[in-house]
């Protein structure tokens, strides 16, 4: 009986111990900095296509995964330069590129670590962090960076589709 109870008591406490201890470590992961890491990886598969679905009532760019493509109005400052680096790049991932055989008005830009960044119209082309789910439109209407965020949308006679890496 003696080595029944202590077996009861041993059990609960592992039921009741093992969650918070698993709890306690994961909530240790979240690290202290205020950058978020990107829900999926910022380079896409070779051959996959950028195209449109429509994002709240009109057509706008996704990637691959269906996940909304942004652009950032600070960057008219600069045409054909992104001035989201750092901090701001972890938040709101560059759409990486192949750096080749793009149709206009698709071209590709030189990033400031050498990286190449796909754009449209001239506009660096990037992702947000915090979309969670294909066709989250959380980025838009954001003012962060030093700028307002929008969702990247086709010009009337533009091509939709471009190839990225």
């Amino acid at each position: 009986m003696e080595q029944e109870q202590q077996f009861s008591i041993l059990a609960a406490a592992r039921n009741l111990l093992l969650p918070l201890v698993a709890a306690a470590i994961l909530a240790g992961c979240g690290g202290g900095s205020s950058a978020v890491t990107p829900h999926m990886p910022v380079v896409i598969t070779p051959g996959r296509v950028l195209s449109t679905a429509t994002l709240k009532g009109s057509p706008g760019f996704v990637n691959a995964a269906g996940f909304t493509v942004y652009v950032f109005d600070a960057d008219l400052a600069s045409p054909g330069h992104s001035v989201c680096d750092n901090i701001c790049a972890q938040n709101w991932p560059p759409v990486a590129a192949s750096a080749n055989n793009l149709p206009s008005p698709w071209s590709v830009i030189t990033r400031a670590d050498g990286s190449a960044q796909l754009a449209y119209a001239g506009r660096p082309l990037y992702q947000f962090a915090f979309d969670a789910h294909p066709g989250d439109t959380n980025g838009d209407g954001v003012n962060a960076f030093g700028g307002l965020w929008h969702i990247a949308r086709p010009q009337a006679a533009a091509s939709s589709s471009a190839t990225i890496r």
